[in-house]
């Protein structure tokens, strides 16, 4: 549902044009290229007045509205089926399909309060900038229709539902059962603990530690243990991926810090002294062999991109020559390659 959720912080956007907003000029809509996309990322708004500048703030807010009320209502409807089933007078879903369905409740619940704070917390701060304009705050007016609102209506719904499915559960099942829908709350926001998981992370470098010292034969006959240890390097790794008892970056990190630490890279002959690579040598060139400058070349170019799309930049320049050029329509294609 993530395109279905309040713009909070294309509100925030419009806001802070409200105190440049009495200039004389005309707030058009169409000059800001776009209203409302699904990206985070929205056209600068141009100056205008207070009255407009409102308008179009309404008008967001009810489109949005509309967008939260279409989710919450049919996902109301589509859960309160499966709680029938489960509730009924002959259960006819398991304690696991239970388990599911709360977590999947708990999910909804979740996104229509998130959305109910961030209407509140919006028009605070319309409010707050409409202070100085004589205008009545929105607010008391807005909460008073929020609670109306369809996917308010699934709000109280969805309560009730949670009540009926924790009385069809043991009541020892009940707090187990909360956990799992806390969990499902964080893994769907993206949250994971910082922590690693201590249990997945000891047996992956165990099992790999095994390989790379079990004697095995086929290594042991070509006298190449730095393979037999790779492949132990290769082990470790893929456990730790499977298990996620890491971030998948940290996972990554400890590729080089393996290979190193367990002699799985052979030491090559330096030239100047005629001696084998020590293991800061190793670790240099199997360092300059992941990372070198073309690498750098791309990752900066991706970082510039990005910091130009997150300021609006390539926006406020078409903006500005929109606002030069308006009289003058036949440069600004050219305008705009150059």
């Amino acid at each position: 549902w993530r395109e279905s959720y309040i713009g909070y912080k294309r509100f925030k956007r419009l806001l802070k044009r409200l105190p440049t907003a009495q200039s004389s000029g005309s707030f058009s809509p169409t000059a800001s290229l776009s209203l409302r996309e699904p990206s985070e990322l929205e056209a600068p708004l141009l100056s205008g007045p207070y009255a407009e500048v409102e308008a179009l703030f309404f008008a967001a807010l009810d489109d949005d509205l509309r967008r939260v009320n279409e989710v919450s209502v049919a996902e109301t409807e589509s859960i309160e089926t499966s709680v029938a089933l489960a509730t009924g007078g002959e259960a006819l879903l398991s304690q696991e399909e239970v388990a599911a369905l709360y977590c999947r409740l708990a999910k909804l619940r979740s996104f229509m309060s998130l959305n109910a704070t961030a209407v509140k917390k919006i028009l605070k701060k319309f409010d707050k900038n409409m202070a100085g304009t004589g205008r009545e705050p929105q607010l008391p007016s807005v909460m008073k229709r929020l609670e109306a609102e369809p996917f308010s209506v699934c709000r109280r719904r969805a309560d009730g539902m949670a009540v009926e499915l924790e009385r069809a559960m043991p009541p020892d099942k009940v707090p187990r059962l909360r956990q799992l829908a806390q969990d499902a709350l964080k893994r769907a926001g993206g949250g994971r603990e910082s922590r690693p998981n201590v249990l997945p992370l000891a047996l992956s470098l165990a099992a790999g530690l095994v390989v790379a010292l079990a004697p095995l034969e086929a290594f042991e006959q070509a006298d190449r243990p730095e393979a037999q240890r790779c492949l132990g390097v290769l082990v470790a790794t893929v456990g730790l991926w499977l298990s996620e008892a890491v971030p998948f970056f940290a996972t990554a990190l400890l590729v080089p810090v393996l290979a190193v630490a367990s002699g799985a890279v052979p030491p090559k002959l330096v030239h100047k002294t005629g001696e084998l690579e020590q293991a800061p040598d190793i670790a240099k060139r199997v360092l300059n062999s992941m990372f070198n400058a073309v690498i750098l070349l791309v990752l900066s170019s991706l970082v510039a991109a990005r910091v130009v799309a997150r300021c609006q930049l390539e926006l406020r320049l078409a903006a500005a020559l929109q606002e030069r050029l308006r009289k003058q329509p036949r440069p600004f294609p050219l305008a705009g390659v150059m």
